[in-house]
């Protein structure tokens, strides 16, 4: 009888501890809001849709940004897209002109300027969606 309730006490442990780890490890992006400013325009989208919301998801992945850096004041564009998880916070990427991006107000870092180019067309040729 002890034996069976010690399974049954470690069974449920274990299954506990499994139903928080696959909490923690699986956030699902619900939704993209992306803002764009350069100079006098803006341009505001939505996406709900996993294809529209893949397609910026796969712009911040090429972006790859690299080393730490201050960044220069002068600049004619600046970008904000957050992403809305399933569960847990959203994730916030500023991105200014086509020099630097930062992620959840941690540091600047460098970024391609010719892959940071390809937002504004982009948006562009992806109207909202929600």
């Amino acid at each position: 009888m002890k034996r069976i309730a010690f399974i049954l006490i470690f069974a449920i442990l274990l299954g506990g501890c499994a139903l928080t780890r696959r909490e923690s490890v699986y956030r699902v992006v619900t939704g993209v809001e992306v803002e764009y400013r350069q100079q006098d325009n803006t341009i505001r989208r939505t996406y709900h849709k996993p294809g529209s919301m893949q397609s910026i998801l796969t712009y911040l992945r090429i972006l790859r940004p690299f080393g730490p850096v201050s960044p220069e004041d002068s600049s004619d564009s600046s970008c904000r897209i957050t992403l809305h998880y399933s569960q847990g916070p959203d994730s916030v990427y500023i991105q200014q002109g086509q020099q630097y991006l930062q992620k959840d107000g941690g540091d600047w870092e460098s970024v391609d300027s010719a892959r940071a180019s390809l937002l504004y067309p982009l948006l562009l040729l992806l109207p909202s969606d929600g």
